[in-house]
Protein backbone atom coordinates (compact mmCIF):
# COMPACT_ATOMS: atom_id res chain seq x y z
CA UNK A 1 0.00 0.00 0.00
CA UNK A 2 2.82 2.40 0.86
CA UNK A 3 4.58 1.67 -2.42
CA UNK A 4 1.43 2.42 -4.43
CA UNK A 5 0.88 5.59 -2.41
CA UNK A 6 4.45 6.71 -3.11
CA UNK A 7 4.11 6.03 -6.85
CA UNK A 8 0.87 8.03 -6.98
CA UNK A 9 2.62 10.93 -5.29
CA UNK A 10 5.53 10.81 -7.76
CA UNK A 11 3.13 10.67 -10.72
CA UNK A 12 1.23 13.66 -9.35
CA UNK A 13 4.46 15.64 -8.94
CA UNK A 14 5.50 14.76 -12.50
CA UNK A 15 2.18 15.88 -13.97
CA UNK A 16 2.03 19.14 -12.04
CA UNK A 17 5.58 19.99 -13.16
CA UNK A 18 4.80 19.13 -16.79
CA UNK A 19 1.60 21.20 -16.74
CA UNK A 20 3.30 24.15 -15.06
CA UNK A 21 6.10 24.18 -17.65
CA UNK A 22 3.74 23.78 -20.63
CA UNK A 23 1.28 26.48 -19.58
CA UNK A 24 4.07 28.84 -18.55
CA UNK A 25 5.77 28.42 -21.91
CA UNK A 26 2.44 29.06 -23.66
CA UNK A 27 1.96 32.25 -21.68
CA UNK A 28 5.51 33.44 -22.46
CA UNK A 29 4.71 33.02 -26.16
CA UNK A 30 1.29 34.68 -25.76
CA UNK A 31 1.80 37.34 -23.09
CA UNK A 32 -1.42 39.14 -23.99
CA UNK A 33 -3.49 36.14 -22.91
CA UNK A 34 -4.52 37.04 -19.35
CA UNK A 35 -6.41 33.76 -18.90
CA UNK A 36 -3.22 31.81 -19.57
CA UNK A 37 -1.37 33.97 -17.06
CA UNK A 38 -3.74 32.99 -14.26
CA UNK A 39 -3.62 29.28 -15.17
CA UNK A 40 0.17 29.20 -15.47
CA UNK A 41 0.56 31.13 -12.19
CA UNK A 42 -1.77 28.70 -10.41
CA UNK A 43 0.08 25.66 -11.74
CA UNK A 44 3.54 27.12 -11.06
CA UNK A 45 2.77 27.99 -7.44
CA UNK A 46 1.07 24.60 -6.94
CA UNK A 47 4.14 22.83 -8.33
CA UNK A 48 6.45 24.72 -5.96
CA UNK A 49 4.21 23.99 -2.97
CA UNK A 50 3.85 20.29 -3.83
CA UNK A 51 7.62 19.85 -4.23
CA UNK A 52 8.44 21.77 -1.03
CA UNK A 53 5.81 19.81 0.92
CA UNK A 54 7.13 16.50 -0.40
CA UNK A 55 10.69 17.39 0.62
CA UNK A 56 9.58 18.32 4.14
CA UNK A 57 7.51 15.13 4.38
CA UNK A 58 10.56 13.08 3.31
CA UNK A 59 12.60 14.81 6.03
CA UNK A 60 9.75 14.08 8.46
CA UNK A 61 9.20 17.80 9.11
CA UNK A 62 5.89 19.63 9.47
CA UNK A 63 4.64 20.81 6.08
CA UNK A 64 1.05 21.75 6.96
CA UNK A 65 1.78 25.48 6.69
CA UNK A 66 2.30 24.98 2.94
CA UNK A 67 -1.29 23.78 2.61
CA UNK A 68 -2.50 27.34 3.28
CA UNK A 69 -0.43 28.68 0.39
CA UNK A 70 -1.78 25.93 -1.85
CA UNK A 71 -5.48 26.39 -1.11
CA UNK A 72 -5.46 30.19 -0.98
CA UNK A 73 -3.42 30.56 -4.18
CA UNK A 74 -5.64 27.97 -5.87
CA UNK A 75 -8.69 29.96 -4.86
CA UNK A 76 -7.23 33.29 -5.96
CA UNK A 77 -5.86 32.29 -9.37
CA UNK A 78 -8.74 30.03 -10.37
CA UNK A 79 -11.20 32.75 -9.30
CA UNK A 80 -9.37 35.22 -11.56
CA UNK A 81 -9.24 32.58 -14.31
CA UNK A 82 -13.02 32.14 -14.24
CA UNK A 83 -13.51 35.90 -14.00
CA UNK A 84 -11.95 36.26 -17.47
CA UNK A 85 -14.61 33.88 -18.84
CA UNK A 86 -17.66 35.37 -17.09
CA UNK A 87 -20.17 38.08 -17.92
CA UNK A 88 -19.90 41.53 -16.31
CA UNK A 89 -22.45 40.72 -13.58
CA UNK A 90 -20.77 37.39 -12.85
CA UNK A 91 -17.40 39.17 -12.59
CA UNK A 92 -18.87 41.31 -9.80
CA UNK A 93 -19.91 38.13 -8.00
CA UNK A 94 -16.36 36.79 -8.25
CA UNK A 95 -14.96 40.05 -6.84
CA UNK A 96 -17.38 39.85 -3.91
CA UNK A 97 -16.50 36.23 -3.13
CA UNK A 98 -12.77 36.92 -3.31
CA UNK A 99 -13.19 39.79 -0.83
CA UNK A 100 -15.47 37.78 1.46
CA UNK A 101 -13.29 34.66 1.54
CA UNK A 102 -10.02 36.53 2.11
CA UNK A 103 -11.56 38.75 4.80
CA UNK A 104 -13.00 35.69 6.57
CA UNK A 105 -9.64 33.88 6.52
CA UNK A 106 -7.75 36.95 7.71
CA UNK A 107 -10.12 37.31 10.66
CA UNK A 108 -9.82 33.60 11.45
CA UNK A 109 -6.01 33.62 11.43
CA UNK A 110 -5.87 36.81 13.52
CA UNK A 111 -8.09 35.17 16.13
CA UNK A 112 -6.44 31.73 15.86
CA UNK A 113 -2.82 32.20 14.67
CA UNK A 114 -1.95 28.64 15.74
CA UNK A 115 -3.90 27.39 12.71
CA UNK A 116 -0.94 28.38 10.52
CA UNK A 117 0.78 25.14 11.52
CA UNK A 118 -2.36 23.02 11.40
CA UNK A 119 -4.70 21.46 8.85
CA UNK A 120 -7.52 23.99 8.38
CA UNK A 121 -10.63 22.19 7.15
CA UNK A 122 -12.65 25.41 7.17
CA UNK A 123 -10.10 27.03 4.86
CA UNK A 124 -10.38 24.12 2.40
CA UNK A 125 -14.16 24.34 2.42
CA UNK A 126 -14.44 28.12 2.05
CA UNK A 127 -11.85 28.28 -0.75
CA UNK A 128 -13.18 25.26 -2.68
CA UNK A 129 -16.93 25.84 -2.70
CA UNK A 130 -16.74 29.13 -4.67
CA UNK A 131 -14.58 27.41 -7.30
CA UNK A 132 -17.18 24.64 -7.62
CA UNK A 133 -19.84 27.33 -8.07
CA UNK A 134 -17.72 29.02 -10.76
CA UNK A 135 -17.28 25.71 -12.54
CA UNK A 136 -21.03 25.03 -12.59
CA UNK A 137 -21.66 28.62 -13.72
CA UNK A 138 -19.21 28.19 -16.61
CA UNK A 139 -20.99 24.99 -17.64
CA UNK A 140 -24.28 26.87 -17.61
CA UNK A 141 -22.83 29.70 -19.69
CA UNK A 142 -21.54 27.15 -22.21
CA UNK A 143 -25.04 25.83 -22.93
CA UNK A 144 -25.74 28.74 -25.27
CA UNK A 145 -22.29 29.07 -26.81
CA UNK A 146 -19.12 27.11 -27.43
CA UNK A 147 -17.42 26.87 -24.07
CA UNK A 148 -13.73 27.53 -23.52
CA UNK A 149 -11.42 25.50 -21.28
CA UNK A 150 -14.03 22.78 -20.86
CA UNK A 151 -11.55 19.99 -20.03
CA UNK A 152 -9.95 22.14 -17.35
CA UNK A 153 -13.36 23.16 -16.07
CA UNK A 154 -14.48 19.51 -15.89
CA UNK A 155 -11.34 18.72 -13.90
CA UNK A 156 -12.04 21.53 -11.44
CA UNK A 157 -15.62 20.39 -10.94
CA UNK A 158 -14.72 16.70 -10.57
CA UNK A 159 -11.67 17.09 -8.38
CA UNK A 160 -12.72 19.91 -6.07
CA UNK A 161 -16.16 18.44 -5.43
CA UNK A 162 -14.80 15.01 -4.52
CA UNK A 163 -11.65 16.20 -2.76
CA UNK A 164 -13.61 18.58 -0.52
CA UNK A 165 -15.79 15.67 0.58
CA UNK A 166 -12.70 13.49 1.01
CA UNK A 167 -10.98 16.07 3.21
CA UNK A 168 -14.08 16.34 5.39
CA UNK A 169 -14.40 12.55 5.63
CA UNK A 170 -10.68 12.13 6.25
CA UNK A 171 -10.76 14.67 9.06
CA UNK A 172 -13.74 12.87 10.62
CA UNK A 173 -12.08 9.45 10.42
CA UNK A 174 -8.81 10.76 11.85
CA UNK A 175 -10.64 11.26 15.12
CA UNK A 176 -11.68 7.60 15.12
CA UNK A 177 -8.16 6.20 14.55
CA UNK A 178 -9.21 4.20 11.49
CA UNK A 179 -5.77 4.27 9.82
CA UNK A 180 -6.59 1.78 7.06
CA UNK A 181 -9.66 3.71 5.92
CA UNK A 182 -7.78 7.02 6.08
CA UNK A 183 -4.95 5.64 3.93
CA UNK A 184 -7.39 4.40 1.29
CA UNK A 185 -9.23 7.73 1.26
CA UNK A 186 -6.03 9.72 0.69
CA UNK A 187 -5.03 7.30 -2.06
CA UNK A 188 -8.36 7.91 -3.80
CA UNK A 189 -7.72 11.64 -3.50
CA UNK A 190 -4.29 11.24 -5.12
CA UNK A 191 -5.81 9.26 -8.00
CA UNK A 192 -8.43 11.97 -8.53
CA UNK A 193 -5.71 14.62 -8.42
CA UNK A 194 -3.82 12.81 -11.18
CA UNK A 195 -7.02 12.62 -13.27
CA UNK A 196 -7.46 16.36 -12.69
CA UNK A 197 -3.92 17.06 -13.88
CA UNK A 198 -4.41 14.84 -16.93
CA UNK A 199 -7.50 16.87 -17.88
CA UNK A 200 -5.45 20.05 -17.54
CA UNK A 201 -2.83 18.51 -19.83
CA UNK A 202 -5.51 17.52 -22.36
CA UNK A 203 -6.73 21.13 -22.25
CA UNK A 204 -3.24 22.37 -23.10
CA UNK A 205 -3.00 19.96 -26.04
CA UNK A 206 -6.39 21.16 -27.28
CA UNK A 207 -5.35 24.81 -26.97
CA UNK A 208 -2.16 24.11 -28.90
CA UNK A 209 -3.67 21.94 -31.63
CA UNK A 210 -2.94 23.05 -35.23
CA UNK A 211 -6.60 24.04 -35.63
CA UNK A 212 -6.38 26.55 -32.79
CA UNK A 213 -5.47 30.01 -33.90
CA UNK A 214 -5.99 31.99 -30.74
CA UNK A 215 -2.82 30.75 -29.01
Amino acid sequence: MKIIDAYLEYIGIAFILINACLYLSSYIINKKNVTLFFISSYLSISACVVIASSILAYLKLNNLHYSHIYFISQFMFLSLFYKTLFTSNQKKGVNFLIFLVLLTLIIQYIKKPYLINQFNLFEIFITSVPLIIYSITHLYNSLNKKGEYMFLNSGVLLYLTTSTLIFILGDYLSGHENNTAITKIWMINKVLYIVYLILILVEWKKLNSPHKSRL
